[in-house]
């Protein structure tokens, strides 16, 4: 019961930190909002980090997991990559086939979660998972007739792509978590591997921005109570998303937390006042009826 209530709560925070950017990504550029995610989260991480943590030689302990280090990183980057991709997307005049393609994310970690890890679902489960998947996919699409009218073009295979990144990435940081054997708890091994997670990408996009977007550093500190805020909202989805993982499949994790779109829906219509269409509400009740089969199978 507890990954549910912790995908749920990871949902929420996602969801509220999407609403908050929203607002951000119209004064500063959409790298310099993705390096607020991370690096206005690695505070909150650390102080926690070093609260539970203060034992150096425990510390040492996960630098010489070589296990866990090669996953972190490659983790870090297969999730700055699905971040570039995305932002690639947008250059598409029809980037929402892209964009609603790139939720097959679930159905790639189901694959992924096989090949790399090991872990397998039944039938029924995953037949749940497709059928949540398509629920989200319909709630994205908007206009029916623009997709199907661009489902051959180069947007399909951009959006495919950038949902196995994330999906690889989500099984790569699964994996670094599962890798701290000489740690008992779930919670902290969620907690050392988003620490980690996080040092490497802030590190990354610190150099990306120092050499290609300097004026951004300015931008985000006149912004930075709202940094702060989307921050705060990103560690709390972020560490819920992992302490899930730890507990079972993350493709099932992923899954239920596609709830976010009834968050998403709810912010839509009740915070930015936009109209609601009929086919959004379509998705709504697939997703819904894939997350009863997933649950009563789980």
């Amino acid at each position: 019961m507890n990954w549910i209530i912790a995908s749920v709560v990871a949902a929420f925070f996602q969801n509220l930190r999407f609403s908050l950017q929203k607002n951000l990504n119209k004064k500063i550029s959409i790298i310099a909002s993705t390096y607020v995610r991370f690096v206005f989260a690695l505070p909150f991480s650390a102080m926690l980090f070093f609260y539970f943590f203060s034992d150096i030689e425990l510390i040492k302990s996960f630098l010489t997991n070589n296990e866990f280090i090669t996953f972190a990183i490659l983790a870090s980057a297969t999730q700055i990559i699905f971040t570039f991709i995305l932002l690639y997307l947008f250059q598409f005049s029809n980037f929402v086939i892209g964009t609603s393609l790139s939720k097959t994310e679930v159905i790639q970690i189901v694959l992924l979660e096989f090949l790399i890890l090991g872990d397998k679902l039944n039938f029924i489960t995953t037949f749940g998972i497709l059928i949540s998947t398509l629920g989200v996919i319909v709630f994205s699409v908007k206009d029916v007739k623009l997709f199907f009218e661009g489902i051959t073009s180069k947007t399909t295979l951009v959006g495919i792509l950038s949902g196995f990144f994330l999906g690889l990435s989500v099984v790569l940081f699964r994996g670094a978590a599962l890798s701290l054997d000489n740690i008992n708890s779930n919670f902290d091994k969620a907690l050392i591997t988003l620490f980690f997670g996080l040092c490497i990408q802030s590190f990354i996009l610190t150099v990306y921005l120092l050499f290609l977007e300097r004026d951004q550093f300015s931008k985000i500190l006149e912004n930075k109570v709202q940094c702060l805020s989307a921050g705060a909202s990103g560690f709390l989805a972020t560490l819920s998303w992992f302490y899930a993982f730890t507990l079972i499949q993350s493709s099932m994790v992923r899954a239920i937390g596609q709830i976010e779109l009834l968050f998403s829906y709810f912010s839509s219509k009740y915070l930015f006042r936009e109209k609601t269409k009929s086919i959004e509400l379509l998705g709504i009740f697939i997703f819904v009826s894939g997350v009863i089969i997933i649950l009563l199978n789980r």
